[in-house]
């Protein structure tokens, strides 16, 4: 096994950004094209599908991103690996009962949330139901995948996960896309479709985790002395998720109550999107949470604390003028993707404060990485329980009296007001000296992401483009030139001994 001394940051996250970014640019492609064939209410139920698929993941009650950490920590240690093939099976009798829960709960009140939770209008009942139940079985499924994928990720055999990811991707949205155009426009035949996918996703990430986690013996139970070591962090975890979907899928889970299914699934858009500058981070936090956890276990703080800034930056430089972008072309862009006007106009301003919000959430959750990779979480579970007891009934308040727009507002300021306070906090307590170039590195990404907006906005006046695709261009254009002035800045403000090795220090061994 590769040790991981000789593992890249750089290359990993290259890597994830690769196949995760096909993943995300297809389904950004294709969903639009599921609207227009299925309609906007069963737009609305594959919105649904994902909410509700969040919310199950609080069954994972921590114990996969703990199988993350104990992989990777061992990985830094010798003598470790023996068990690990025994960790995994151990884990095997928690998820797979818990998995089963899920979808017998779901098949159970399937009849309940069709009837009476979304507001139906086009769709029968009985239809919905089914979908709602075939729901239950994907994320029975996708929960498992979850178990499997972590055992993979701690081993950080990116290059596999992202060509898995890749074929997964392909089947689950060309797929559809064949199906939806070709065969059937049935809202039921395209659950079926994706439940099948979700059992092929899970038979393949199971297949590698048991070559790379062998278990002594196959018929071998469960060990409670291989699980205990995991629990107390596993707990930690599992509370701080409760409270963290909490924080961001309350207001999708309101609203689904509150709107019309069909304008509900034209919110599916908003959360798609917004979703999609949350996740632009999983990549690089793929190769940089079991990175960071061995340099803890090596005792190596310099080159956690440089890994940490450069990682930081990367990130400012991508999810700050991106999220801008969106915020300030919402309309323009929705349209360009969808050609639905009635959707473009209905989700600009909701748009535009959850894009903005969107890369704050991002952005916030590198002072959990740290926490993480030191396997300290109590401040996190503090922020995270303060955080919800302030944030759930303000956002159930503005969403059943203001509606959408309500839940927009409330979306971006819960995010901004601890974006301003918490990194002082945790940089303080597990490494000072980070928080000054936090800041330096924050000022100059939002300067550059100012002034690319307001040339963005020139650019679009004076093109005036009409046509989808011109459309399109137009906004990549501008998107590309502001990526471009935040390079440029970055390498013109780094001291002149610095600048030659900005991209080195990520591909150095170790950091």
């Amino acid at each position: 096994m590769t040790s991981p001394a000789k593992v890249s940051v750089l290359r990993n996250t290259l890597i994830n950004y690769a196949g995760q970014a096909y993943a995300l640019l297809i389904g950004i492609l294709i969903q639009p094209m599921y609207l227009g064939h299925l309609g906007a209410e069963t737009y609305g139920l594959i919105g649904f599908f994902a909410v509700l698929q969040t919310w199950l993941q609080l069954l994972d009650v921590g114990i996969s991103a703990s199988l993350v950490r104990d992989v990777a920590h061992g990985r830094g240690q010798t003598g470790a690996g023996r068990t690990r093939g025994q960790l995994l099976r151990s884990l095997e009798f928690i998820f797979i009962p818990l998995a089963t829960l899920a979808f017998v709960a779901i098949e159970l009140n399937s009849e309940w949330m069709a009837g009476h939770w979304l507001n139906v209008q086009g769709l029968s009942t009985e239809t919905v139901a089914h979908c709602i139940g075939l729901m239950g079985l994907m994320i029975a499924f996708r929960l498992l995948s979850t178990l499997y994928k972590s055992g993979v990720q701690g081993v950080e055999l990116h290059g596999w996960l992202n060509l898995v990811n890749v074929l997964i991707a392909t089947v689950r949205y060309f797929g559809g896309l064949i199906l939806v155009i070709w065969i059937s426009q049935e809202p039921l035949d395209f659950f079926v479709f994706q439940a099948f996918v979700a059992v092929f996703e899970m038979l393949v990430y199971a297949l590698k985790a048991y070559r790379l986690l062998p278990n002594p013996t196959w018929w071998s139970g469960f060990d409670w002395q291989r699980v205990k070591p995991i629990v107390p962090f596993a707990l930690s975890m599992s509370f701080t998720s409760i409270l963290w979907i909490a924080l961001t899928q309350l207001d999708k889970l309101v609203l689904s109550k509150a709107l019309p299914l069909a304008e509900y699934g034209y919110f599916s858009l908003v959360a798609l999107i917004s979703t999609g500058i949350v996740t632009l981070t999983n990549p690089l936090v793929q190769a940089l949470l079991p990175r960071m956890t061995v340099l803890v276990s090596q005792d190596k703080p310099l080159e956690l604390e440089r890994l940490y800034r450069n990682a930081a930056r990367f990130a400012f430089a991508i999810l700050l003028p991106l999220a801008a972008m969106v915020a300030f072309h919402g309309e323009a862009l929705i349209f360009a993707w969808t050609g639905d006007k009635v959707s473009a106009h209905w989700s600009e301003p909701i748009l535009f404060w959850y894009a903005l919000g969107s890369a704050l959430l991002a952005l916030s959750q590198f002072q959990f990485y740290l926490q993480y990779a030191y396997g300290k979480l109590r401040l996190h579970v503090w922020y995270s329980l303060v955080s919800a007891a302030i944030s759930v009934p303000i956002v159930i308040l503005v969403v059943l009296h203001y509606g959408a727009y309500g839940a927009a507002l409330a979306w971006f300021f819960m995010r901004l007001i601890p974006f301003v306070i918490w990194p002082m906090i945790v940089h303080g307590r597990f490494a000072p000296n980070l928080q000054r170039y936090w800041n330096q590195d924050l000022l100059v990404a939002v300067v550059v992401t100012a002034i690319g907006v307001g040339l963005s906005k020139l650019l679009y006046q004076e093109i005036q483009p009409q046509e989808r695709f011109a459309i399109l261009a137009t906004l990549a254009l501008s998107g590309g030139l502001t990526l471009v002035l935040m390079a440029l800045s970055y390498v013109l403000c780094s001291p002149k001994q610095t600048r030659s090795r900005l991209f080195s220090q990520l591909y150095k061994a170790g950091i």
